[in-house]
């Protein structure tokens, strides 16, 4: 899992908050990779339990759906 850990953090946006804020709270950059680990592994469960298809723009959808309700989310919340 550490390679494409390595992958997500170059890559998606949403992984790369995560482990830029770890690395800036912790200071440990191998202790944010095994968190985006995990992230990913439990992003791979979901998946696998719901059968349905990865959505990139899921959070970006849901998000706005609760603001239309006039429920506010954090920014920093993923």
């Amino acid at each position: 899992m550490h390679l494409p850990a390595l992958s997500a953090i170059g890559h998606d946006e949403r992984f790369k908050a995560v482990f830029a804020r770890l690395v800036q709270k912790h200071g440990i950059k191998m202790k944010a990779v095994v968190a985006v680990q995990r992230k990913l592994l439990e992003l791979i469960f979901i998946i696998y339990k719901s059968g349905k298809p990865y959505d990139k723009e899921y959070l970006k959808r849901n998000e706005n759906q609760l603001e239309q309700v006039g429920i506010k989310l954090e920014s920093g919340h993923n």
